[in-house]
């Protein structure tokens, strides 16, 4: 299965960006051992579309069978993702039901390529953590999408760890969908060797809800991602806040679209983003996209984007201090990413990012 275009994102101009083809294969490779997944309490594992390991806190419905493999379809690769998907889950918290201990569910591509389709639904008044990391053990391709439902007063924290295959082509589209007073929180980890084409898309339905999406990249060698999110304020009173971070070094293109959009007899609403980039290499390309679309006058909404190197300065006091300029360099751009890491509840996993950022700068 081919298809020769990716759907094009807001505004890029990274040439070439696109990929030739996202072509879906089936490889025969060696069994996973399960312990290298360190899977604590409340965790699911799936492999090649099998769920394998579940002990989910038992106020978690967690269903393989119960999920609409429908995704709405507004591009060709969608459509691509319902006639092929082999892989999917439906999470669901009933009303007012607060799950105290993170879920993590890891979804794996081993033998082929992943087409995976997620739906989470929280119930009214009902508050969850989920991470959910994406892992490949041989080079296929992947599609993803994901639904989130928040009905009234739902509380939702999502980290998404992208680490598939090297060299890999990834669509990924994640879609949420938010109630009145609902909240949504999302941090987006792309921190791997794959060309990805991303999209989060954020509605906030209803009056008092709110969503902050935070996006963070790190691309090298010849990589090309472009990631796209957008936060629509639909109900009066809400608020979407997009916060994109980015690293991008060797020959790599990355470019980030954050789109912000009121519309009209949104009253009272606040649409902010922030872009900050740090460009490693002559031969690297970041790009900062911010758009506001703005079809109220009752509002407040702002953006503030930069494209910048390392500073001199800094580097400097810190060698002043014995250190060389590399580690200086190193401890800089480390640190620069610290606080959305440092925000992850489960040890392990993050001090397994903080590793693959480490390793990723040191490369």
């Amino acid at each position: 299965m081919m298809n020769n275009n990716l759907p094009l994102a807001e505004k890029t101009n990274i040439k070439n960006w696109a990929f030739a083809d996202l072509k879906l294969t089936d490889v025969k490779t060696t069994e996973y051992d399960l312990s290298t997944f360190n899977l604590t309490d409340n965790s699911v594992l799936i492999i090649d579309g099998k769920m394998v390991h579940n002990n989910a806190d038992a106020n978690i419905k967690i269903e393989l069978d119960g999920f609409n493999a429908e995704v709405p379809v507004h591009n060709k690769l969608i459509g691509l993702i319902n006639d092929n998907m082999n892989s999917k889950i439906k999470i669901s918290v009933a009303k007012n039901v607060t799950i105290d201990q993170p879920l993590s569910v890891v979804i794996v591509s081993n033998e082929r390529s992943l087409v995976h389709g997620a739906e989470i639904d929280l119930a009214e008044g009902a508050q969850l953590e989920y991470t959910e990391t994406f892992v490949g053990n041989m080079a296929a391709n992947a599609l993803i999408a994901s639904h989130f439902n928040l009905n009234e007063n739902a509380q939702l924290t999502v980290n998404t760890i992208n680490e598939l295959h090297d060299n890999t082509v990834v669509y990924h589209t994640k879609r949420t969908d938010v109630a009145a007073h609902g909240k949504m929180d999302t941090t987006n980890f792309v921190i791997n060797n794959t060309n990805l084409v991303f999209e989060d898309l954020t509605y906030l339905n209803g009056k008092g809800s709110e969503a902050e999406t935070k996006t963070v990249s790190i691309t090298s060698a010849s990589q090309k991602q472009n990631l796209t999110v957008r936060i629509e304020n639909i109900g009066d009173h809400s608020i979407g806040n997009i916060i994109n971070y980015g690293i991008t070094k060797d020959e790599a293109h990355l470019a980030f679209n954050g789109v912000g959009k009121i519309q009209k007899d949104a009253k009272g609403c606040d649409n902010q983003q922030e872009t900050r980039l740090l460009n490693l290499s002559r031969t690297a390309e970041a790009v900062a996209n911010p758009f506001l679309l703005i079809d109220e006058g009752d509002i407040t909404a702002g953006h503030a984007a930069s494209i910048g190197q390392l500073d001199e300065e800094q580097i400097y006091y810190l060698m002043s201090r014995g250190m060389t300029r590399e580690d200086a360099s190193k401890m800089i751009v480390a640190g620069f990413l610290t606080p959305f890491v440092d925000a992850i509840a489960d040890d392990v996993m993050r001090e397994s990012l903080a590793n693959r950022i480490e390793a990723k700068l040191g490369a």
